[in-house]
């Protein structure tokens, strides 16, 4: 397991400056995870490594990562020893158990005779000697080393050496530890022995003394040696001065590194890395103390000077400047003071003779070279800004006041000539002037607070650069290529091309939003002062922005940890950087004149980056190109690891997950963590590049992240649901279809039976349309006839009446006769009325009567009863000779009133005699048989009945002639479809033979 430690950006928790170096210190309150540090080294991948007696630090320049989780009953470690160009560092932990670190990553290993840190020689252990710093010996330790060739053993009073091939042994009589500390190091595969009684360093190989050299740094005793076998790394501490000692061609080489105000307490440890010029101090109770060497130098006031700020500087020699406070100062510090009285500090120049021309309240000031600086002129009244001249005339800008405010106008006067007494031209401003520059023969760029403009000396015109867009110039500056750009408060700076300002791009922080001026190197760099850095940036990035705005400008910064005493660098004066002969560039600061030469100021680089680290909800994995987690996996922390030991500022990465067509390069923090969340199912690549040039080149690395898919997700489940599916669809589909079908039979059965029945009552109405129109025939025939024959008796009334009425006298007779007449007419049409209303109801009450079943011998039986006492009168029988177990469904009512009409005549008619009722049923046929032993019909009307029923609706009725009854009773049979046969019987009687359909009506 391993655990962070640091956040994004390290807490200095103390940063000392002094003359060429600056400390950092880290101790447990800001990254380590104890106060002891035993040992460092930089392993073959650039990461720094620190052991401490709470585990294992890894150090990138910018977070340290804790390793103390090892299976060990200890944490403590001690010194490294192995082979880091064979990516092997080995430390030891408690018990002798072995930590390996290889791949950038620590892990317990098993004991081989050939890793151990000790050898049991001749009853004796002796414990591996790789650093003369790891630990102090105690008596009765002894130590070995190897080399190519054999192996030392160190005793305290003696130095063997075994050949590896002959096992052949040397012994040297020489006091190897003095005061618990061997005299003993290695340097470049050779053997030194520190020898203080004869001040001497011996070279000893194969356990002899092949040299000696002479170097009292070495041999002093109040030296210390800080040696360093795995480090290849020799250090001398003396009077609080630190060196580095090599041995090269035969020879010691020892340069001072740094001379500190104070050496810190307990150093147990030192390393010095060449390529970032930086030097580590592990002390066993203060922590780590990291040494810079800036490439930078900063020169102060002297401390009983006031404060020191500085502003507009002029190059004084081919190494100096001298300031408005008439100090010189070189990159060693003062050179001499002129010592200039109250200057204004924001405005200085040279004019055509040397002479330094600067401003003391509203008075021009002019410094006279000859006397050296010491003799001045004074012009009253003159609030110069800027100041230039060419080879025939002088160019000044002057300030004005305006009334009533704290603001101020300005006016460009151009001269006639080389002096400042006859006046040209005049150009006016209403806001103050802060920056003027010649354009070209015919032209001055002059910048306010509030615009740029461009001033023509042939038309006097002056040209807006900025139309509609407020702009605080601060300095002006035309570069070897002609190209002149622009500096401003707050808001960039800008590119002036074809009298149009096209601004540059921001840094990250956006401090280059207040630019003080442009220096530029002779390798075609562009050096940016602002309130809070110095940038560098290539103006070739630049002009390539300029034609196309997607191209991605790098700045790198400097700042305090380059050797600046702020970070804050001083504009707002006509000049806000000098260039020197020499080749050294001098920017004004807030505290101090800094003073560097931009060739030899080199820019620091990652050289390569890992991604080997992640955390997966909150659980850690390590991994290589490839990355497997798991479907429910959530956020995932992608740790980008980039050993870099300078400015984090210039660490430039970004990272994209490719694949997604929206996805840009997302800058990364110094703390190279990338945060994913709700990753899909699959293979996705995450992309990172990461700046390592001037020139904007990146190298790019690319890792996998598989995440398997659930079962749900997985291709052949959804083959598999969308199979399931599309079966279901087919059976569903069959199954509608077949609904469909069942239903379609259903409805057709449904229409046919509805069209049956619609058929049938189509039909049935057919029917009862003819029916109906045969009764409405019938029946107009019958009113047409009964109009007819009831004309006659009422007419016959009426006659009668009025004869009645016009005779005054009659006999009795007569009256008798007339009346008589009038009430058998009047009898007789009250007798047709009636049988016309019996056969109105019979008639309303079929067609509104419901069919229903009844036994036929129970109708006639009932019509005897109604007929027997008349029938007795006349000594006639009614014999029934109906079935009593035949039941008819033919109309009740209208079957009852044709039995009743037809007995009804039959009993008038009949005598002395018989009527019988029989009945005969064939199918659904039924006959009923009605005869009597009456008078019997004539001919006459047996035909006439017969001829009527067969053609009764066009057949004119005789109703006065033979009656309303049988005329009634063709009419009922004709509304139950029945038919009846009149047969005069042989001997005497008539024969009534009824056929009726026995079925039920609908």
């Amino acid at each position: 397991m391993q655990k962070y430690t640091s956040a994004l950006l390290l807490f200095f928790f103390s940063i000392i400056y002094t003359q060429n170096y600056n400390i950092q210190s880290y101790n447990t309150d800001n990254g380590l995870p104890q106060n002891s540090v035993k040992d460092i080294i930089k392993d073959p991948y650039g990461f720094i490594w620190i052991t401490t007696e709470n585990g294992l630090v890894r150090y990138d320049g910018i977070k340290f990562l804790v390793y103390k989780n090892f299976p060990l009953n200890s944490q403590r470690f001690m010194y490294f020893y192995g082979h880091p160009e064979k990516d092997s560092i080995l430390t030891t932990g408690d018990y002798g158990k072995i930590v390996l670190i290889h791949q950038k990553s620590p892990k317990v290993v098993n004991i081989v005779s050939k890793n151990s840190n000790f050898i049991f020689k001749n009853n004796q252990n002796y414990f591996l000697y790789c650093s003369n710093y790891s630990y102090t010996t105690s008596p009765g330790i002894d130590l070995y080393f190897q080399i190519k060739g054999g192996t030392y053993f160190i005793k305290e009073n003696s130095l063997q050496y075994v050949d590896a091939l002959s096992k052949t042994e040397e012994n040297l009589n020489i006091k190897a530890i003095y005061k618990n500390i061997p005299r003993i190091f290695v340097n470049n595969k050779s053997v030194f022995f520190i020898d203080h009684q004869s001040k001497s360093i011996q070279k000893i190989e194969k356990g002899k003394i092949a040299d000696r050299y002479t170097e009292p740094l070495l041999t002093d005793i109040k030296s210390k040696i800080y040696w360093s076998r795995i480090n290849n790394q020799v250090f001398i501490f003396n009077k609080n001065n630190i060196y580095m000692c090599r041995y090269e061609n035969s020879q010691f080489k020892i340069t001072k590194l740094v001379q500190l105000d104070q050496i810190t307490e307990n150093i147990i440890s030192i390393y010095y890395d060449q390529a970032y010029k930086k030097l580590y101090l592990g002390s066993s109770t203060h922590g780590l103390q990291v040494i810079s060497f800036p490439d930078f130098t900063t020169r102060q006031r002297h401390s009983s000077k006031s404060e020191s700020v500085f502003y507009s500087t002029l190059p004084f020699s081919n190494s100096s400047v001298i300031t408005t406070f008439g100090e010189v100062y070189d990159h060693n510090g003062l050179v001499e003071d002129k010592s200039f009285k109250n200057i204004v500090p924001v405005f200085m120049a040279y004019d055509e003779k040397g002479n330094i021309i600067t401003r003391r309240a509203n008075d021009f000031i002019m410094y006279q070279k000859k006397t050296s600086y010491t003799e001045v002129k004074t012009k009253k009244d003159f609030l110069i800004k800027d100041f230039f001249f060419d080879s025939s005339r002088y160019y000044a800008l002057k300030v004005h006041p305006k009334e009533g405010t704290a603001e101020y106008s300005g006016t460009l006067f151009v001269y006639n000539d080389l002096s400042f007494k006859s006046v040209k031209k005049k150009f006016f401003f209403n806001s103050e002037p802060s920056r003027a520059m010649k354009f070209d023969e015919d032209h001055i760029l002059v910048g306010t607070i509030k615009g740029l403009y461009k001033v023509s000396l042939k038309t006097n015109e002056i040209l807006s650069l900025h139309p509609g867009n407020e702009l605080s110039i601060r300095n002006i500056t035309q570069t070897k290529d002609g190209n002149f750009w622009i500096t401003t408060l707050g808001k960039g700076f800008y590119l002036l091309k074809n009298n149009r300002l096209i601004k540059m791009p921001y840094d990250t922080n956006n401090n280059l939003s207040s630019s003080h001026t442009i220096l530029e190197d002779s390798k075609g760099f562009f050096w940016i002062p602002t309130n809070n850095g110095l940038y560098r940036v290539p103006e070739s990035q630049l002009l390539r922005y300029a034609q196309n705005k997607k191209f991605k400008v790098n700045y790198y910064r400097f700042s305090k940890d380059s050797g600046f005493k702020t970070n804050e660098f001083n504009g707002g004066s006509n000049v806000c950087g000098n260039r020197l002969e020499n080749g050294e560039f001098v920017l004004p600061s807030l505290n101090g004149l800094v003073f560097f030469n931009p060739l030899e100021i080199k820019s620091h680089y990652p050289e390569n980056f890992y991604i080997e680290r992640a955390v997966v909800d909150n659980k850690e994995f390590h991994f290589n190109k490839v990355l497997h987690l798991k479907p429910e996996s959530n956020r995932i922390d992608l740790f980008i690891d980039v050993p870099y030991y300078s400015n984090p500022d210039n660490l430039v990465i970004e990272a994209k997950l490719s694949g997604i067509s929206s996805a840009d390069w997302e800058p990364i923090g110094p703390d190279g963590k990338f945060s994913i969340s709700n990753l899909t199912y699959g293979n996705h690549s995450f992309v990172v590049r990461i700046l390592i040039s001037d020139k904007g080149k990146y190298i790019y690395k690319k890792i996998n992240m598989v995440i398997p898919p659930y079962f749900y997700q997985t291709v052949w489940f959804k083959i598999l649901i969308s199979s399931a599916l599309l079966l279901f669809l087919y059976f569903l589909v069959r199954w509608r279809i077949s609904f469909l079908k069942k239903k379609n039979h259903e409805l057709e059965e449904i229409i046919n039976s509805r069209t049956k029945s619609l058929s049938d009552t189509v039909e049935k109405l057919e029917i009862t349309k003819i029916k109906l129109h045969k009764e409405i025939e019938q029946q107009k025939k019958l009113i047409g006839t009964i109009t007819h024959d009831i004309t006659t008796p009422v007419k016959f009334i009426a006659l009668t009446a009025k004869e009645a009425l016009n005779k005054d006298g009659f006999n009795e007779q007569h009256r008798e006769k007339i009346l008589n007449s009038i009430y058998k007419s009047s009898d007789q049409l009250y007798n047709f009325t009636i049988t016309l209303k019996e056969y109105a109801d019979i008639y309303t009450h079929h067609r509104s009567d419901k069919t229903e079943l009844y036994s036929l011998h129970k109708l006639i039986e009932e019509k005897k009863i109604l007929f027997n006492a008349i029938a007795e009168n006349n000594n006639t029988m009614i014999i029934n000779h109906i079935d009593k177990k035949l039941w008819v469904w033919t109309s009740k009512n209208i079957l009852s009133a044709i039995v009743h009409n037809l007995l009804d005549n039959s009993v008038k008619f009949t005598k002395d005699g018989f009527i019988t009722i029989e009945s005969n049923v064939e199918g659904n046929t039924i006959i009923l048989l009605i005869r009597d032993t009456g008078t019997g019909m004539d001919e006459k009307k047996i035909e006439y009945y017969t001829k009527l029923q067969d053609n009764i609706e066009n057949e004119k009725l005789l109703l006065q002639k033979y009656g309303m009854g049988l005329h009634l009773v063709l009419q009922l049979l004709q509304m139950i479809e029945g038919k009846i046969i009149f047969k005069k019987n042989k001997l005497k009687g008539t024969s009534f033979k009824l056929i009726l359909t026995n079925k039920k009506n609908d």
